[in-house]
């Protein structure tokens, strides 16, 4: 494990960052079982994955909080919802099309499935995206950046909300407080595993 004098420092992203964001979130998730899914062919998912990211990273840049390793190495997109979660982007039907092209059909399957099963009603902070570059894992960088947005939510006394891309990740989450809520079919692909975690008091 990285020591705490040679970890990198977590920041605030901004709209210039949106770019590296977008980087390691594909990178970081891109051999996830959902992701093969979505793009079947080893060879086109990191380029389909990178249009993706560049595609809705602004959006969590604007609209929410998105926390990057100073490195690069790690990011977190999270953002505060009221109920179901609808991001507007601009053009995003035929933006996604130019993005997926052959995948598209199964990012808007990925889409309608998680809308449907997102919380309605409860006020609470979504982590949409959480990932680290392959060469910085198992480092603990996924906890800092849990923790890092937990102080806010916890300071808040406000709930976390997630979807796990399998029970590895689910485990990881569990360790930080969150608990299943149900498991979230996504079309013909693998499940994804709904997650919420209560406010702790500080």
């Amino acid at each position: 494990m990285t020591s705490t004098s040679t970890a990198p420092a977590l920041r605030r992203a901004g709209a210039a960052d949106a770019p590296a964001v977008a980087a390691v979130l594909a990178a970081a998730l891109d051999d996830t079982d959902i992701a093969h899914w979505l793009v079947p062919d080893d060879a086109e998912r990191p380029e389909v994955y990178r249009r993706y990211f560049d595609l809705v990273t602004p959006w969590f840049v604007e609209h929410g909080t998105v926390y990057l390793a100073a490195d690069g190495s790690a990011a977190a997109a999270w953002v505060r919802l009221d109920g179901k979660f609808e991001p507007e982007i601009a053009d995003y039907d035929r933006r996604l099309a130019e993005a997926c092209g052959a995948a598209t059909d199964r990012f808007v399957r990925l889409d309608v499935d998680m809308l449907a099963a997102h919380p309605d009603g409860l006020t609470h902070d979504y982590l949409a995206f959480l990932g680290v570059a392959p060469a910085a894992q198992n480092q603990g960088l996924g906890s800092r950046l849990l923790r890092e947005h937990h102080r806010v939510t916890d300071g808040d006394g406000l709930p976390a909300y997630l979807e796990a891309t399998g029970r590895r990740n689910a485990a990881l989450y569990g360790r930080h407080g969150y608990v299943d809520t149900n498991e979230v079919p996504i079309g013909d692909g693998p499940p994804l595993y709904a997650m919420l975690r209560p406010p702790r008091a500080r």
